[in-house]
């Protein structure tokens, strides 16, 4: 628990005093004239952590013999920055690190708030003071640390009350170091002074009415019949009026230098180490997009589109292998016609199923036998299916490339296929093949001879692009000059 917050300059007249814990006013002006005197003899070499001074150390160990001592302020924590001292009292269950921290924030939020935060806009600027620490801490228990939300809401709560323009006029006739010579009443008599002044500059002209206002801003008009003078410099183009600026909107560059501004978002995934087969997926991937790729690897970037895709695994769907129960299922019913006397045909129709296997398939490309055939473009190595096409185009087979080998496993209760065939299919079905297979002709089959010929790959990446455009336009210019 925070028990305190001070603030203090180096000759000791307090600039902030806020207590949480309940003290009489005699109490409150010794504890801060010790904790002054602790300070003003420290070191600047020694740490940020005091001793107890004697009224609280006889404080915690009545508190130690009496009560128990969770609230009992038993540590001090404080930070000098130039000529203010920030001060900290808490209990043992605060840690001292997190302390340090903690002033930090508060100073780099009054700076945001200030602007080169200085002691004469503790002075002038008290209310905000009080608000951050409203923000930060309520009742003794920090609840916000977070620079960013704590200045906007102060923000918020303040608006635009024009407290930055006297602390300016204050820094401006007083100076941020003060008035040398003077001693401490004297000056604190004369930011007084310079407070009421401030109050009947910026208040009287309001106290005026309105109608003598409006009339002394007639007498400065040039009477009529004469033309008012030209404006010494030319004007921008008429219409072009820049809009009002918002004064509570403040222009504030960033610096995306190391350790300034938090770097906005970007696609960093370059820099993340991926796991190898990751590697290598994006290294192919890449490789096949730089490099020049023959037509006979490049055909399979051509992909089935996905409306005769869909049909095309609606109908392989139909004639899907048995599973080992449904085999069971009809050898069982098929045994049981036999037993009784009659053929097997007539308990179950003949079975018909795409075929797989990449041998079982070539074989049956040989022999024509294969009415479709479905090939995956991302067979791995690509060697093994890289000469399908060709196959079934001497073989005068329809064939189609399709998108995704495992989709095609799933066909045949596999995790990946490296091909499928079909060969029959029944009746019903056979206006529906042939609608499919004059389809995929169009794009394969009958553009072998086109792609045969087509390379793939050769797309450079963006820098390339830009450096070789940069290259031509350089050459270009030179050839005008």
């Amino acid at each position: 628990m925070i028990n305190a917050v001070l603030v203090f300059n180096n000759s000791g007249q307090p600039r902030l005093t806020k207590f949480y814990t309940q003290l009489d006013t005699q109490t409150q002006q010794s504890l801060i004239a010790q904790i002054y005197n602790l300070v003003s003899q420290r070191p600047s070499s020694a740490c940020n952590f005091l001793p107890l001074p004697p009224l609280l150390a006889e404080g915690a160990s009545s508190n130690t013999s009496n009560t128990s001592f969770s609230d009992a302020p038993t540590q001090i924590t404080y930070r000098t920055y130039a000529t203010l001292s920030f001060i900290l009292i808490s209990t043992s269950t605060e840690s001292p690190l997190a302390l340090i921290d903690l002033i930090q924030v508060v100073v780099e939020a009054l700076d945001r708030l200030f602007e080169n935060v200085c002691e004469l806009d503790l002075i002038f600027g008290f209310e905000t003071m009080h608000a951050v620490l409203g923000e930060m801490i309520v009742g003794g228990v920090v609840v916000e640390t977070n620079l960013e939300r704590i200045v906007q809401g102060v923000k918020s709560q303040e608006g635009s009350k024009g407290k930055r323009r006297a602390v300016e006029a204050g820094s401006g006739a007083i100076g941020r170091a003060g008035i040398p010579g003077l001693g401490p009443n004297r000056a604190m008599h004369i930011s007084f002074d310079f407070i009421l002044s401030l109050i009947l500059l910026f208040f009287i002209p309001l106290l005026v009415p309105v109608n003598q206002r409006i009339h002394d801003n007639t007498d400065k008009m040039p009477p009529k019949g004469k033309k008012v003078a030209a404006a010494p410099f030319p004007q921008g183009k008429a219409g072009a009026k820049k809009a009002p600026k918002n004064p509570l909107l403040e222009k504030r560059p960033r610096n995306f230098g190391i350790g300034q501004d938090i770097q906005p978002k970007r696609n960093l995934s370059r820099m993340v180490k991926w796991p190898e087969y990751v590697r290598l997926q994006r290294q192919k991937k890449i490789l096949n997009l730089r490099l020049k790729v023959p037509p006979a690897i490049a055909q399979f970037q051509n992909t089935l589109d996905r409306n005769t895709a869909a049909q095309a695994f609606k109908l392989l769907n139909k004639y899907r292998p048995e599973s080992k129960a449904e085999k069971k299922e009809r050898l069982h019913k098929e045994a049981t016609a036999v037993e009784a006397g009659q053929k097997k045909e007539d308990v179950s129709k003949k079975p018909y199923a795409v075929k797989y296997g990449l041998n079982h398939v070539v074989g049956l490309i040989e022999n024509k036998k294969a009415s479709l055939v479905l090939i995956p473009n991302d067979v791995d190595p690509i060697e093994l299916v890289v000469f399908l096409p060709a196959l079934c185009r001497k073989m005068g087979v329809p064939y189609a490339i399709i998108k995704g080998k495992a989709r095609l496993g799933t066909v045949v209760h596999k995790k990946t296929a490296a091909v499928l065939a079909l060969t029959e299919v029944r009746a019903e079905d056979k206006t529906e093949l042939s609608k499919l297979v004059s389809a995929i002709k169009e794009g394969y089959s009958d553009k072998y001879e086109e792609s045969k010929r087509r390379w793939g790959g050769g797309i450079m990446g963006a820098k390339a692009v830009a450096k070789q455009v940069k290259k031509r336009k350089a050459i270009e210019n030179a050839i005008k000059i």
